[in-house]
């Protein structure tokens, strides 16, 4: 956390006095390359953007299927982008070393400007750290996001409008328009890419848990390691799961997460009492995401897992405070979005600037509210 919040206080107050810097000296491409054919995204964060991206590249891949997709990623977001079939090359760094050695940097430079690329997508929405590299390395086009008071579009070839109004899809695929892709809507759902082996590890997993035959529901508590402000508290998943298995015999529940997460998933599950398994940290994500995908429903928080179930068809109620359901929710009309009531909801845009030290508003959402919601899609 400490060095997170390093790392933004460093992108922040170095990184705008950077961009203003190379604009005076940073000559704009103004032309797209008659030819496309070696292309960057780069996008460092997160798991979920990840997955929300996946049409941007889909999309790309298909009108252009002379295109080798290379695409600059972080260790918060690589194995999700490593699983993604339409991307060629993964370029694979850790921005945190930049800080404390900037002769890595010079060297990372170094390396993207051999690769000489016809087009960067620049698809970071606050860090800065993402157009400097773009302006150093060697390309003919650039394209990114204008957003309100980030400076960044300074130094772009071309850019687009990110719009608070529109869902992160939408902004997303908004990128490809300098090149005159237009995506229909039939071409916008998101993706995941399971293997043959965790698709069957989950079909043994139902079958050795007598899972096939009952209505499974996923509780995800955790919404990762910076994402306080947006979890629900473990009493309340403990509650609702109660009250649902006294209310429905043929219901399961399965509370997944990270290894870190095991203990209070596993108090959570002592909670609820009966027809409850904890699976958090004892799978990979690709494992988990294929075990979700056999289930009914997921709730959770705002955060990686939301998308991805949406992604493989299950249905989803995510618990919306700080964060706006209309750009953040589940990608997919089947998905149901309770908010918090509380006046200031949602107050976040982009980034981690909430507005307040320490948000109240998940605590405004209701065990009623959700528990309401459950048996009407039970009932269904």
């Amino acid at each position: 956390m400490k060095r997170k919040a390093i790392y933004r206080f460093f992108d922040r107050y170095l990184g705008i006095p950077i961009v203003f810097f190379l604009r005076i000296f940073i000559r704009k491409k103004k032309r797209i390359p008659f030819e496309i054919k070696r292309v960057l995204i780069i996008k460092f964060a997160a798991i979920g953007d990840a997955i929300l991206m996946v049409p941007v590249l889909r999309i790309l891949k298909n009108t252009r299927p002379d295109v080798k997709i290379y695409f600059l990623s972080s260790h918060i977001n690589y194995f999700i982008v490593n699983k993604n079939k339409y991307i060629d090359k993964i370029i694979n760094i850790n921005v945190y070393k930049f800080l404390i050695n900037p002769f890595a940097f010079a060297r990372f430079i170094m390396m993207m400007r051999r690769r000489e690329f016809d087009v960067i997508f620049d698809a970071e929405q606050w860090s800065r750290i993402s157009v400097i590299i773009a302006s150093f390395s060697k390309s003919k086009y650039t394209i990114g996001f204008k957003m309100e008071k980030q400076y960044k579009h300074y130094l772009y070839s071309s850019y687009v409008d990110h719009s608070r109004y529109k869902h992160e899809v939408e902004n997303f695929l908004s990128l490809l328009q300098p090149l005159g892709i237009h995506p229909g809507d039939d071409d916008k759902k998101p993706e995941f890419f399971l293997t043959e082996e965790e698709e069957e590890f989950a079909s043994k997993f139902m079958e050795d848990n007598n899972l096939n035959n009952k209505f499974v529901i996923c509780f995800q508590p955790s919404t990762g390691t910076s994402g306080y402000a947006r979890e629900w508290k473990d009493e309340n998943y403990a509650e609702l799961g109660r009250r649902i298995v006294d209310k429905f015999k043929n219901v399961r529940i399965l509370l997944t997460g990270a290894k870190e997460d095991f203990g209070r998933c596993e108090k959570i599950m002592n909670n609820i009492g009966k027809s409850t398994l904890n699976i958090a940290g004892k799978n990979t994500i690709g494992k988990d995401v294929a075990i979700v995908k056999r289930s009914n429903l997921m709730i959770c928080g705002n955060t990686g897992i939301l998308h991805m179930s949406a992604s493989v068809g299950t249905q989803t109620i995510g618990l919306h405070g700080p964060n706006n359901p209309l750009t953040w929710g589940a990608y997919d009309e089947n998905a149901v979005s309770i908010l918090s009531d509380i006046y200031c909801s949602p107050c976040l845009y982009i980034g981690h600037d909430f507005g307040c030290r320490k948000p109240t508003c998940m605590e405004r959402i209701k065990v009623d509210d959700v528990y309401l919601k459950i048996v009407e899609i039970i009932s269904k």
